[in-house]
């Protein structure tokens, strides 16, 4: 899952798929050579503007051209180093490309225009990109590198929602669904999902968006009810990483795609609640903190799921404002807030 700026639209694809080469296209009309990994990169902060479709740094911008047809959908930084992920919505299904920060390039994670591939997470050492490809044909979770676009896929179920990778990089957590009405199993695996365990089973329940906590001891999700619903509350939890004591915190919004997100160091978790779980409306930046167990909320209707600074005094997010989408920035040492920028969103770090 990931978070929705503007709706998807999805038709079938061939199943056709070309990792290796070059992206040849009309968005593209030459090979790009393999990325230098060890190239400098600018860290700080960052947002996508909606009007010029540009990403935003404190210092330079760069255009962030969509394939023909396609209109943008989300951005999702590395959890360390100068790639980003882009997704759009495409007429064959989404799409994944990366962008180096470094110098303003993207290319496709996918050379195959026919192939609909999504984002599933971010590998912690910020080098590839676990993805579901060929959703609406031929379903295969693959891990792609980020400088050679070599993959390789994951030998798990292609009912395969969410996955998630401890920060030491050697476990790797997902969820799976048959569908509506089954419930969900939740599994742990070794490095790319090898041998793995059945941590939970929900027969009326979705186990969604779980995070591994900085130091890989715990895990925090988010549980939703198994419905037809489009955006039902749900419930943020904490467990330890190997399944044990879980702990029900708060009511958190559900069905968006928007995950807990852990503080740098560990102390809170920042994620989308509610005032009123009947009312989807009623969303709030919401921030758990783990040595009090007091849950803070400030009203604001988001559209973007939190992101934490570097240093941990900050949040940014973006907000529904009438007809306007706004980046906010929050202090959460003073409790002030800020407008960053109208029409823009997706705002975040490059570490």
């Amino acid at each position: 899952m990931t978070f929705p700026v503007f709706s998807r639209h999805r038709r079938l694809a061939w199943i056709k798929i070309f990792i290796h080469g070059c992206f040849l296209s009309l968005w593209l009309t030459a090979c790009w050579p393999a990325a230098n990994p060890n190239a400098p990169y600018t860290p700080g902060f960052f947002y996508y503007a909606l009007d010029s479709t540009s990403i935003l740094f404190e210092d330079r911008s760069y255009r962030l051209p969509a394939p023909a047809d396609c209109v943008f959908y989300a951005l999702r930084p590395a959890p360390r180093g100068r790639w980003l992920a882009i997704e759009w919505d495409c007429p064959s299904g989404p799409r994944v490309g990366l962008f180096d920060s470094a110098n303003g390039r993207i290319r496709l994670a996918i050379n195959d225009q026919t192939l609909d591939n999504r984002l599933l997470a971010w590998h912690p050492d910020g080098g590839s990109v676990y993805l579901k490809i060929g959703m609406l044909s031929f379903p295969q979770i693959i891990r792609v590198d980020v400088e050679t676009l070599k993959a390789v896929e994951l030998s798990i179920s292609a009912f395969v929602y969410d996955l998630a990778v401890s920060p030491d990089g050697k476990k790797t957590l997902y969820s799976l669904s048959n569908g509506i009405g089954f419930g969900s199993e939740t599994w742990l695996g070794a490095e790319n999902a090898q041998n793995p365990s059945q941590l939970w089973l929900e027969p009326r329940h979705i186990i969604a968006l779980a995070q591994f906590s900085p130091d890989g001891s715990h895990i925090a999700y988010i549980k939703m009810p198994d419905s037809q619903q489009a955006y039902p509350a749900g419930e943020l939890w904490i467990v330890n990483a190997d399944g044990s004591n879980p702990m029900y915190i708060a009511v958190a919004d559900a069905g968006r795609g928007y995950p807990p997100v852990w503080a740098p160091d560990g102390n809170k978790i920042a994620f989308v609640g509610r005032t009123d779980p009947a009312d989807d409306r009623s969303r709030t930046l919401s921030i758990y903190d783990l040595q009090s167990g007091i849950v803070s909320v400030y009203p604001a209707v988001m559209v973007t799921p939190p992101a934490w600074s570097p240093d941990g005094e900050l949040l940014t997010f973006t907000v529904r404002e009438n007809d306007t989408i706004t980046v906010w920035r929050y202090n959460v040492i003073t409790e002030q807030k800020e407008t960053i920028a109208p029409n823009a969103c997706c705002a975040g770090w490059i570490r």
